[in-house]
């Protein structure tokens, strides 16, 4: 019987082969097709955040060729250093799309789309592709991971971006329920399923856009690339005062708009070659002057012209807290004329609102970049029965955009700003939400959240999405924070807000938090 029994053509082996096939179709069944659609949110969302870097990292790369066309002795190791950064970059991204595409196919067959995925609940797939035996492409993916990893992490200096790159492209073997995997690929694309395996790797073609896009942002800081982003190069009289005290002399510096230091123009004053870009004039009795002159650089000569009023006083204008004007927000501008009580001061400007707030500050509101990118400031004065004035002109900006951030005070009581990275577990129960700014050191303009994105990964390695409509965590969002192990990580985005005015902003960036 027992002979028998083991046959595998007879009818009992037959039906453990059949209550097999079953169990199996049962296990694939357990994963739902709402955690599937989870994955494609996460995917889409994903693509787009791509994109975005995709996008900017261009910008800063096209910077980097202005400044080797500019400059190239000054430029070059940093050009160098960006196009070998660029083309490891893309040739990381390409593999991995390639890999997606593999996957799909096995799956799909060879009319397979990675937009438009068919069996998405397929547990095979990724094995074949990732972990078959010698042709298995896991191995060869982590190693170009860590070759990559390494090679941006020598690029900068700062200790913060360096554990930043280990973690976003990090490969050691992660723990799964609780278990320490064989190995990175085994843990990731073993028995996934095919719209999960796909997410992952969109998220690590993400993770190398971001990194690439560090690297090139750093490149770009050391050749002092901010020199070259400009239009257009116009001579310009900086004048300590446009108006001087009488038997005091006019002075004033001859400047072009982004002239690069190591190049050393020539300054005339009318016909006079200059020693160096200073003007001294001495001045007597009251009234109205002029000046002008050229500036000869490369071989191009820009010239110049400046006017100035000699009387017994002079005049300040100057934003408080800033070098521009911007929309959205209240301005204050601090002015004065020495000689002339505040109270007898009056300012006008050539677009938007000018109100007089306290003492000698003024506050400037209703601008419109889009409608007058310049605003001019002029003060107005009577002195000695003349009416005199003075005119100074601010760039109009556009807030930009600000940044999603958690609060909470430490140990000490001080209020912490969190922007992602490892955190313990009880300063994320009392932050309470997310909020977000413009905090760069010279604006701090705080934002009204109204929504956002809390993408958290279950037991099982799912992507889900948990969405709060406001900026405060749902309760479903805390009960999840309570529950997160250490080393346990998940993400932040899609973070809706009103600026100051009111108006709806798009926050780009997102947040990646791991529990310490």
């Amino acid at each position: 019987m027992a002979g028998i029994s083991s046959n595998p053509n007879s009818p009992r082996q037959k039906m453990i082969n059949l209550m097999y096939l079953v169990f199996i179709a049962m296990m694939a069944l357990n994963v739902s097709s709402e955690v599937l659609d989870g994955f494609e949110l996460v995917e889409n969302s994903l693509s787009v955040s791509t994109e975005n870097s995709t996008r900017r990292n261009k910008q800063v790369k096209a910077n980097l060729d202005k400044a080797y066309e500019a400059n190239a002795a000054k430029a070059g190791e940093w050009y160098n250093k960006g196009v070998d950064v660029k083309k490891q970059s893309d040739e990381l991204f390409d593999y991995i799309s390639e890999l997606k595409l593999r996957i799909v196919q096995e799956a799909d067959g060879k009319e397979g789309n990675v937009n438009d995925i068919k069996q998405k609940d397929n547990l095979e797939a990724a094995s074949r592709v990732m972990l078959a035996p010698v042709v298995g492409e896991g191995k060869k993916l982590k190693e170009r991971l860590g070759t990559y990893r390494e090679n941006m992490s020598e690029l900068v200096d700062d200790a913060e971006q360096k554990t930043m790159f280990q973690s976003l492209l990090n490969t050691d073997a992660p723990k799964k329920a609780g278990i320490m995997q064989s190995s990175w690929e085994i843990a990731l694309f073993e028995n996934m399923p095919l719209a999960a395996a796909i997410t992952l790797l969109t998220k690590m073609q993400s993770d190398v856009r971001h990194v690439e896009g560090e690297v090139l942002s750093t490149l770009i800081t050391n050749v002092d690339v901010d020199d070259y982003r400009v239009n257009q190069i116009t001579a310009f009289v900086i004048p300590k005062s446009q108006i001087v005290t009488s038997g005091m002399p006019y002075e004033a510096e001859l400047a072009l708009a982004a002239i690069d230091s190591t190049k050393q123009p020539q300054y005339y004053l009318g016909e006079t070659l200059l020693a160096g870009n200073r003007i001294v004039i001495p001045t007597s009795g009251v009234g109205d002057r002029s000046l002008s002159g050229r500036i000869v650089a490369e071989g191009q000569t820009y010239a110049y012209e400046a006017k100035y009023f000699v009387t017994e006083s002079s005049a300040t204008i100057a934003p408080t807290r800033m070098n521009f004007l911007y929309t959205s927000i209240d301005n204050d501008i601090e002015v004065a004329m020495p000689g002339v009580p505040s109270g007898s001061v009056r300012a006008t400007v050539s677009s938007g609102k000018i109100e007089h707030k306290e003492r000698n500050i003024w506050t400037i509101t209703g601008l419109d970049a889009d409608v007058s990118p310049n605003v001019t400031v002029t003060l107005w004065a009577n002195v000695g029965g003349r009416e005199i004035s003075e005119s100074k002109e601010f760039v109009v900006r556009r807030l930009p955009p600000p940044l999603p951030f958690l609060s909470y005070k430490d140990a000490d009581g001080n209020v912490r700003k969190f922007t992602g990275g490892p955190i313990a577990k009880r300063y994320l129960v009392e932050a309470g939400g997310v909020l977000a700014a413009i905090d760069d050191g010279v604006l701090n303009v705080p934002h009204t959240v109204t929504g956002f994105t809390m993408t958290i990964v279950d037991g099982m390695g799912n992507y889900i999405p948990e969405v709060s409509n406001s900026g405060e965590f749902t309760q479903r969002q805390k009960d999840y924070i309570r529950n997160l192990a250490r080393g346990k990580r998940f993400h932040i985005g899609q973070v809706k807000a009103l600026d100051p005015a009111g108006k709806p902003v798009s926050v780009t960036y997102s947040m990646e938090i791991i529990v310490n």
